[in-house]
């Protein structure tokens, strides 16, 4: 206690700032907490958009591509019937799927490579 113009004036001891110290980490702990949960929401609404358009996108896609090849059964069947255009589209389409999946294989091996360099 101390005695300053007459006036009784108490600081708090070690223990007081100590225990308001810690009082203070906690607040501060839960409002980071709370920031990063508002922002964890935030982000995942705007990944949820996105997905959704990105879906919407690839069906939109594969429609389009469908009906190209479609378009390219009927182009050439006058000229070679509609079984043999038929069988033509299939096949080379067929082919580039074999292609790309070979070549989708082929990345996709290089990401599951064990580490090299010492690295686990």
């Amino acid at each position: 206690m101390t005695v300053s113009g007459g006036i009784d004036t108490e600081e708090p001891g070690v223990a007081a700032l100590l225990g308001r110290t810690v009082e203070d980490g906690k607040r501060w702990a839960r409002a980071e907490i709370g920031f990063y949960k508002a922002l964890a929401s935030d982000r995942a609404g705007d990944a949820g958009i996105g997905i959704g358009l990105a879906i919407g996108a690839m069906v939109l896609a594969q429609a389009a591509l469908i009906a190209l090849l479609v378009g390219l059964v009927l182009a050439l069947t006058p000229a070679i019937g509609a079984g043999w255009a038929t069988l033509l589209v299939v096949g080379v389409t067929l082919a580039l799927v074999a292609v790309l999946a070979l070549m989708a294989r082929g990345r996709l091996r290089r990401v599951l490579r064990p580490a090299s360099g010492g690295m686990a």
